[in-house]
């Protein structure tokens, strides 16, 4: 994440590497992806060797009601910056309906509308001209902006999926496509993320009771001119999942030293699902960040059978 203060800069957005397990995240369009009651806690700690990191939290349930064939969720995201010195927060309620196209093909609108705020310490914050020869000699002459900043936003998003394949957009941060917002610094650039994925069933000689899949999945971001591919895969065998992704695909990232390798593992314990996952910084910063640690729990609210009969959405869970 990158984070600015002046004019011309902007904050951009935090980046999950366990994107599928933080869906309302992701897109609007997963709100009751699961076609049942979700809860969903994560916390990610990244470049934790690095003095003032990057720490965030966030909570989401989500609801599918299959008699409006809608879903309905609720979304909370803090952002820690700098020890305190940026803090982001934003409440979201998110909507989605489905379309049943054809026997097997589903289209899954979005929409979600939030409260978003960010304040900064100016307090805990040193300019160049505070001090002289390492001495301090009084407050800075520097113009600062807000130092706090509230305002409503909105996302909109689609899903495209089959019983194995889904394809999906989504559009965050609508406020900044008003011209007279488009400058205003209290705005967050607009945020274009598409993302999909293939599910491969593995198939044995053999009889074997474990079903096994193959999750390839892909997410690009666009935000304020900074371009993003992820690239990887899953592989799930019941209680199970591993997973590794390329971070920051060369082609397609402007900054390869943000580019990393991320390590998943992920087990199912009764209607629990745990996830750890771990970005192997790479270049000039495999050994001064520390990487990033993220943790991701997941409870789902036992299905009755009427909800059973509704094919959800066959992204990965974890």
């Amino acid at each position: 994440m990158l984070i600015g203060f002046f004019p011309k800069v902007k904050a951009q957005d935090v980046h999950f590497s366990q994107f599928y397990s933080n869906p309302l995240y992701l897109a609007p369009s997963f709100a009751g992806s699961s076609h049942s009651t979700r809860f969903v806690g994560a916390f990610r700690d990244q470049w934790p060797k690095i003095p003032g990191t990057f720490i965030n939290y966030s909570f989401s349930v989500d609801h599918y009601l299959p008699k409006l064939r809608s879903g309905f969720a609720l979304y909370v995201n803090s952002d820690n910056a700098g020890q305190g010195k940026l803090v982001t927060n934003n409440i979201s309620f998110s909507y989605s309906y489905n379309i049943k196209l054809t026997r097997k093909l589903f289209l899954q609108p979005g929409l979600a509308a939030y409260y978003y705020s960010r304040k900064v310490d100016y307090s805990s914050i040193s300019f160049s001209d505070e001090y002289f020869l390492n001495q301090y000699v009084g407050a800075t002459s520097e113009i600062l902006p807000f130092d706090k900043i509230k305002h409503a936003d909105f996302a909109i998003s689609s899903l495209l999926y089959t019983y194995n394949y889904w394809l999906g957009f989504n559009v965050d941060h609508l406020m900044s496509l008003s011209p007279v917002l488009r400058s205003d610094i209290k705005y967050t650039d607009m945020r274009l993320s598409v993302f999909g994925g293939v599910k491969i069933p593995v198939i044995h000689k053999t009889r074997n009771r474990n079903k096994e899949y193959i999750h390839a999945a892909f997410n690009y971001r666009l935000q304020s001119s900074i371009h993003q591919l992820d690239v990887g895969a899953y592989y799930n065998r019941h209680p199970y999942m591993i997973g590794l992704w390329y971070r920051g695909f060369p082609a397609i990232n402007e900054y390869p030293t943000s580019s990393a390798l991320v390590y998943l593992f992920g087990m199912k314990y009764k209607d629990y699902i745990f996830s750890y996952s771990f970005d192997m910084s790479l270049g000039n910063l495999i050994s001064q960040t520390g990487g990033g640690h993220e943790i991701t729990i997941t409870y789902f609210v036992v299905q009755s059978n009427r909800q059973k009969k509704y094919k959800a959405i066959p992204c990965p869970e974890m």
